[in-house]
């Protein structure tokens, strides 16, 4: 149950953590300006986030209500797939612009 807590946590961190970054002003990491986006593509942006924060809530919910122990780590597995998925995406929309992953450890 610990785990699941932690998971369910990290899911919610790592939605929080993405708006925060696309918010903030100034240089470095972050630097994406979702106020000067146009209106029709923040839109498309949020609603792609939204399908995503509901799809991680809607695994979460399953994980927790799952009693079987295998199934619920097949779960938590593609949970996990879904997490380096939206990753990869996010990681994409900054190409030119390398993270040093190094940092995070």
């Amino acid at each position: 149950m610990n785990t699941l807590l932690k998971i369910f946590a990290f899911s919610a961190l790592l939605c929080l953590s993405a708006s925060g970054n696309a918010q903030q002003p100034g240089g470095g990491k972050g630097t994406h300006d979702m106020g000067a986006m146009d209106p029709a593509k923040m839109t498309e942006h949020l609603k792609q986030k939204q399908e995503h924060m509901l799809s991680m809530h809607d695994l979460s919910n399953k994980i927790l209500a799952e009693q079987d122990p295998q199934k619920q780590q097949a779960l938590k597995d593609q949970q996990l797939e879904l997490m380096k998925a939206h990753h990869m995406d996010m990681m994409s929309m900054h190409h030119d612009k390398p993270m040093d992953h190094k940092k995070m450890h």
